[in-house]
């Protein structure tokens, strides 16, 4: 049993094709253009009704730097949270505090602009480009079935399948581990396999961490916008915040909206702090207030600690996302409940505090990719199945928040 695990997850590191990053051809022909359905504006008018204000901190182009004792945190027990990460494999972590870095490390080789794997981390990403799609009026809502995109699945039953469905992680499609993390991302087309998994429940019966409903959203967002998810979110919501973004695609083209967003810790970060700005850039809006709000609530009662594909503190019952089962706590309990976070393997987390003014990003190597960890079979397969528990993102992140004195 064991080393059907080791193998599941070495699966998952294998490479996937980016060469010429060809693209998918198009189910439609949709123009990406934001339109409200109420006064057929057109998405610069729209922006501009919806005011953002200018009294933040923006890195516009690059980070502010500050000292920690200026922004109320203390550099020595901030400096004692960098070296639990530095000695538990990370490649990099990132404070940010009132807009501003108030610290950075870097191993492994790593650098403030090397793009380091995350996992599914970028789970949260995706689910960015869903509100931006919805925004712009490129998909309607989430409460539309997928297969007003989905071709296949029409006059199916999965077309009972609505896009919340597939972003609280409660579709129904079969959730099989070999099938989810070894032959997913090894498949020529990994969202062909996606859209024939048969469908096992009724769609938001039942909650279960599940790769499948996450590549699902790669058919929904090509089919609504004409164009390959990553590219889409490259014009409407890297490239508007300043974001280089390097995303695993399939041979035929297509990103794993499931992992491996590959972006500086520092990139990451500004995803974050699109979220703490409430969807606002600079002066321009780029995602809605009410996508901020939806897509970090909880999605479903059955796991309250999860939202559309990001984790929420605060709330009860949370699930764990390798066994399934009520953890039987929030989140962080030592944390502002309003923290949520995008959470990868290898205890990755890209963490947002707004009541805090707060983002704190750690990447770090997986257990698998570690050559080393090879030599103990045993401890490895601990590693993998236990890395639900995020005790490590919540060592990290209590030193942080200790730090905090104001």
């Amino acid at each position: 049993m064991s080393l059907v695990w080791i193998a599941l997850f070495v699966a998952c590191n294998e490479p996937l094709s980016l060469d010429n990053h060809p693209q998918r051809s198009s189910d439609t022909d949709h123009p990406s253009e934001w339109k409200d359905d109420d006064t057929g504006d057109t998405g610069s008018e729209a922006f501009e009704s919806d005011h953002c204000p200018l009294d933040a901190n923006f890195p516009e182009p690059t980070w502010p730097t500050g000292l920690p004792e200026n922004h109320g945190m203390d550099p020595e027990i901030l400096a004692e949270a960098a070296a639990i990460a530095g000695d538990n494999k990370s490649n990099c972590m990132v404070v940010v505090r009132h807009g501003t870095v108030v610290g950075e490390w870097y191993w492994q080789d790593t650098s403030p602009n090397s793009q380091v794997k995350n996992w599914s981390v970028a789970k949260a990403v995706s689910s960015a480009v869903v509100g931006v799609a919805i925004d712009r009026g490129d998909i309607e809502s989430v409460d539309q079935s997928a297969a007003d995109y989905i071709l296949e699945w029409q006059g199916t039953e999965h077309a009972n399948i609505r896009i919340k469905d597939l972003i609280s992680m409660s579709s129904g499609l079969r959730f099989d581990m070999i099938a989810d993390n070894v032959t997913m991302p090894l498949a020529t087309d990994m969202t062909e396999l996606a859209l024939t998994a048969p469908v096992d429940n009724p769609p938001g019966a039942l909650w279960e961490y599940n790769n499948h409903s996450v590549q699902a959203i790669e058919a929904v967002l090509r089919g609504a916008t004409g164009m390959a998810p990553d590219d889409y979110a490259d014009e409407y919501l890297f490239e508007p915040i300043g974001m280089d973004v390097d995303w695993k695609r399939d041979e035929v083209g297509q990103p794993a909206m499931y992992m491996n967003a590959k972006a500086s810790c520092r990139d990451n970060a500004r995803l974050a702090y699109l979220f703490m700005q409430n969807g606002c850039w600079n002066g321009e809006r780029v995602l809605s207030e009410s996508w901020i709000d939806e897509s970090t609530s909880s999605s479903t009662s059955m796991n309250r600690g999860y939202g559309y594909w990001w984790w929420l503190n605060g709330e009860t019952p949370l699930l764990d996302s390798v066994t399934f089962e009520d953890k039987g706590r929030m989140l962080h309990e030592f944390a502002p409940h309003d923290a949520y976070c995008g959470v990868g393997l290898g205890n990755q987390f890209v963490e947002v505090i707004p009541s805090l003014d707060l983002i704190v990003v750690r990447l770090g190597t997986a257990p698998h990719d570690d050559l080393s960890a090879w030599g103990d079979i045993a401890t490895l397969y601990e590693d993998i199945t236990t890395d639900g528990d995020q005790v490590l993102h919540n060592q990290i992140l209590a030193k942080v928040l200790d730090a905090v004195v104001e």
